[in-house]
């Protein structure tokens, strides 16, 4: 029996380990898609700017902003496939620290379980 106990405990602690490495995985992808975001939001406010001017309209002020429109929204494209590509990983790195964890949580239950047994089977054992 302790030697069960011990397994579980050793168990627990790899399994605690890969969850806590796959939560900091998580947590710098975590870091980089939040960044992308407001890249992307900062890049559509800067958009939505340059369409929203109180100036009266010239011919070189919409070239101006023709011409910057343009560069916000081919930033803002790129902003937007590199967000599209960072959520596959991030989504699979969510789903394996879910994963890790409720692994880790799985062994913890069954080594209380484990601890809590002998003490259930010594009280009934008893008249």
């Amino acid at each position: 029996m302790r030697r069960q106990k011990a397994l579980l405990a050793g168990l627990e602690r790899i399994a605690r380990l890969k969850a806590d490495l796959e939560m900091q995985r998580l947590a710098v992808l975590r870091t980089h898609v939040g960044a992308a975001e407001r890249r992307v939001a900062q890049l559509k406010a800067e958009l939505d700017t340059i369409y929203r001017t109180d100036t009266s309209f010239t011919l070189a002020g919409a070239r101006l902003a023709n011409a910057l429109a343009g560069e916000c929204c081919r930033a803002l494209l790129t902003a937007e496939q590199e967000l599209a590509g960072m959520l596959p990983g991030y989504e699979l790195a969510r789903q394996a620290a879910a994963r890790e964890f409720g692994r880790a949580e799985a062994v913890r239950a069954l080594q209380q379980r484990l601890a809590s047994k002998p003490r259930a089977d010594q009280g009934s054992a008893q008249p």
